[in-house]
């Protein structure tokens, strides 16, 4: 497993490093933000910002058992 030692807080505070695969589903997230805000048709923009709300558990998930 890679090891970034770029950190961030998690929720209660503490400050932890972020390995890559936890980076990964992060930049899935944001990319999925990105495309609901050009989104128009309202399903569309939903169901990105859903996608969005998902990769950013499985981060979180990926942060605890890390």
């Amino acid at each position: 497993m890679t090891v970034n030692f770029l950190a961030s807080r998690n929720r209660s505070g503490c400050i932890e490093p972020l390995d890559s695969k936890a980076q990964g589903f992060r930049a899935h997230a944001a990319e999925c933000r990105e495309l609901a805000n050009r989104c128009w048709h309202d399903e569309t923009k939903r169901r990105y910002e859903e996608l969005a709300h998902q990769w950013l558990e499985l981060a979180e998930q990926r942060q605890r058992s890390a």
